[in-house]
């Protein structure tokens, strides 16, 4: 009948409309992927995490990912949620390991002079991951095959060797700092180190500065940047010459290049520093926006704990049991003492004479964990992930820096009014005790706590986000001839305008001298005036 031909018409037509839509949106999707690269050959768990997030959430959009890493996706991961755009080229070897449970407690100072032994371990570890990546079959091959890739990202850190396989690539990157800016990644960006408010890395002074202690930070920046740009730079370019042969320019000049740098860090904590656009702030990008429940012995125990509960948990890669006896007894003691519960991580089974107040786990879901509304006190090394999974949580902190950052991650915590610092060197018992009382009863540093909380959390976008929106812009490369500084490409002399300087001090020397002259010369003439009158 007619209206049954009018009736298959419209569905022949319904159907082909739909399909030519889905052509229009499958072509969109296409023209949109990107195809991503990314070099994390840094074996540090914790480091890793910080970018993990990011990649998934790059690979869920639909791009195409090829990540170098310590860290390939596990059975589990891929069963959990498939990525089939998430490709591993996996540094992993069972030699040389992972960082995760590696730092001998036994070997922490807290002598200024300890910033030689951290540019000495900094060396150490950048030459080993720069040999384990460059001189890796899997990594040359794909070098080799000349893929097209429309952005690189790559971590900034200890090393600019990975920028031997940005330069290969030909390709726009961008640098991803887990940490406050390293001095030397400040020069390769052309930026201001601020050294007469902002501490650097490995310094430990307190804000704000004095005289004295601003002199101090900036020789101390001075000098390693100088280090890195010497010893290290020197190191870096004779292996990426050793695995990809002579005519390498001066990797300097390829991290001077890169299109954008992402710091883990947030103004709230780390203070207001001038960047440029191409720096974005992206702090807490590897906290996950939900609260996922807790195991159930770890719930009961918090659930119970009414009168509040010290968190105790020092990372990743510090090893627990390696602590000496003497610190070890402090810290029993002090536990013992207090009268709250307390959740420690420990990651063996031989902790001796555990107080009765005391819940060992070998593992913590911590931002879970600090979620609990019973947990008042997180008593941690300053580490940037822990340290800023506290701050989101609005939790006020007992702090006991090891190494690297933590050090100025804790002052600055502390500056803001949400935490105390002990020293691990001269750890006691009445120091500690202090400052776990004074978090727990000083309500001035929990109401501090949801503050820089609440700032911490109000932003425009998501932390993961922002470096979303970022990657697929550099990706897209519409804004890349105008973000960069041009500051990044100028030599120190200019950027400081030391050449200005000079000239202005040449011009008045050259002007001075002039003037005396033509003074001279006029004194000269009226004086033989003078005379020839005389003798007249």
């Amino acid at each position: 009948m007619w209206y049954s031909r009018i009736g298959t018409f419209l569905l022949i037509l319904l159907v082909t409309l739909s399909t030519c839509s889905g052509d229009v949106n499958n072509s969109t999707r296409t023209k949109n992927k990107l195809n991503i690269l990314a070099i994390f050959a840094h074996p540090g768990k914790s480091h890793f995490d910080v970018f993990k997030p990011l990649l998934e959430e790059l690979a869920r959009k639909g791009h195409d990912l090829t990540v170098i890493s310590h860290f390939p996706r596990n059975e589990k991961a891929k069963a959990t949620e498939p990525l089939p755009n998430y490709k591993d080229i996996s540094l992993y070897t069972e030699k040389n390991g992972i960082l995760v449970n590696v730092v001998d407690l036994h070997n922490i100072e807290d002598s200024y002079l300890k910033i030689f032994r951290d540019l000495y371990m900094l060396h150490y570890m950048s030459g080993l991951s720069c040999e384990l990546c460059l001189s890796s079959q899997a990594v040359k091959e794909l070098i080799d095959s000349k893929p097209k890739f429309d952005v690189i990202l790559v971590e900034s850190f200890n090393t600019n060797c990975f920028m031997t396989l940005v330069y290969k690539l030909n390709a726009p990157s961008i640098q991803i700092s887990t940490h406050q800016l390293m001095p030397w990644a400040i020069d390769d960006l052309g930026l201001s180190h601020e050294s007469q408010y902002i501490p650097a890395m490995f310094t430990r002074l307190p804000r704000p500065m004095n005289l004295l202690e601003r002199t101090l930070n900036t020789v101390t920046t001075n000098f390693l940047s100088l280090v890195f740009h010497t010893i290290y730079n020197w190191r870096d370019h004779s292996l990426a010459e050793k695995y990809y042969g002579p005519g390498i320019p001066s990797l300097q000049s390829v991290s001077n290049n890169a299109s954008l740098m992402m710091v883990n860090t947030h103004y709230t904590v780390h203070g207001s520093i001038l960047y440029p656009p191409n720096v974005i702030e992206v702090g807490g990008i590897h906290i996950s926006p939900k609260v996922k429940p807790l195991p159930k012995e770890i719930k009961k125990f918090l659930d119970d704990a009414h009168d509040g509960v010290l968190y105790f948990n020092l990372g990743s890669m510090v090893k627990m049991a390696s602590i000496p006896k003497d610190k070890l007894e402090v810290l029993l003691n002090v536990l013992r003492s207090i009268p709250r519960k307390v959740i420690w991580k420990w990651e063996t089974d031989d902790i001796p004479n555990i107080p009765s107040n005391v819940l060992v786990q070998k593992w913590l879901p911590q931002y879970d964990v600090l979620n609990h509304p019973n947990v008042k006190c997180y008593f941690g090394h300053g580490g940037l992930l822990g340290l800023t999974e506290g701050v989101q949580s609005g939790v006020p902190m007992v702090l006991m820096p090891l190494y690297g950052d933590q050090y100025q991650n804790a002052i600055a915590a502390q500056a803001r009014g949400v935490a105390l610092v002990v020293k691990f060197g001269t750890l006691n018992e009445r120091d500690l005790r202090h400052a776990i009382d004074e978090i727990f009863n000083n309500t001035s540093y929990r109401e501090n706590a949801k503050k820089l909380s609440k700032a911490f959390k109000d932003r425009p976008s998501q932390p993961l986000d922002t470096a979303v929106w970022w990657t697929e812009y550099v990706g897209r490369g519409d804004g890349l001839p105008y973000i960069r500084s041009e500051r990044a490409n100028m030599s120190w002399c200019q950027r400081n305008l030391i050449d200005v300087a000079t000239l202005l001090v040449a011009v008045s020397l050259l002007v001075l001298y002039l003037s005396y002259r033509v003074f001279k010369r006029l004194a000269t003439s009226k004086n033989t005036k003078d005379s020839k009158k005389k003798r007249d």
